[in-house]
Formats: C-alpha cells, sequence, structure tokens
C-alpha cells in the first residue's frame, strides 16, 4: 500500500496492516528490527496500520481507529502511542508534525509531548 524511506531506512505497509522496516536502525526507527546496526532483510516492525512516515531517526504509524503511533529516536522502540482522532502525519529530522480530524495542527519534537499549534485564520 506504501513504501516511505528517509537516512539510510525505508518502511513498508502491506495490504493486511503490517508495517515491514529494512535499513539503518542505529536510532530505533525500525524499532527492534535489526536494532544498533543495520537491517539487512525486512523484518516485522508494526501491525494494523492504515498509513506510516518516516524522519530520520524515528517512524510513525496511523491505524484506522485514528490513533498515531511513534518509535525510534528519543521516543523508546516499542511504539507508544502519541495522538488521537490524526488523519495525517509526516516526520522530520528531530520532529513530527499530524493533522487532527477535526483540523487541528499537532507538533512535537522527539521525547516531548505533542502541542497543537494555533494557526492564523483564513
Amino acid at each position: 500500500m506504501a513504501v516511505v524511506a528517509h537516512t539510510g531506512h525505508a518502511l513498508f505497509l502491506r495490504q493486511d496492516g503490517k508495517v515491514l522496516g529494512t535499513g539503518g536502525n542505529r536510532f530505533g526507527p525500525l524499532s527492534h528490527h535489526g536494532i544498533g546496526d543495520k537491517a539487512d532483510s525486512w523484518g516485522a516492525v508494526f501491525s494494523d496500520a492504515t498509513a506510516i512516515a518516516t524522519g530520520s531517526r524515528h517512524s510513525l504509524a496511523l491505524r484506522a481507529d485514528g490513533s498515531l503511533w511513534i518509535w525510534g529516536g528519543q521516543e523508546r522502540l516499542k511504539p507508544r502511542k502519541a495522538l488521537e482522532s490524526i488523519t495525517a502525519m509526516a516526520g522530520g529530522s528531530d520532529d513530527s508534525i499530524a493533522l487532527g480530524s477535526d483540523g487541528s495542527v499537532w507538533h512535537w519534537r522527539l521525547g516531548d509531548e505533542p502541542k497543537r499549534l494555533s494557526l492564523p485564520p483564513e
């Protein structure tokens, strides 16, 4: 369904919702698959995903229920739920951004909690 890559690692989202990863995993963007070095084969990273994104040291996945999950970088290796009611997300070098189902925009640096952004009126 989707493939994303960033700074030496890649994620692949299968139709069954399983997320596979390969490549560099020094900072944990592939969770426990090939930790500490380079994963030289595709391995399971996450399940029940509908969308994926990745930054330079971390990865994100969205589930059908709108929950956003993150792992790697200054986050932990085990995916943690970061937000709910999310429709889209993107990863950067040390941060992530997400769009809420209500139109809200959320931003956070890795290891911090998401903060809602105040956007200027149209």
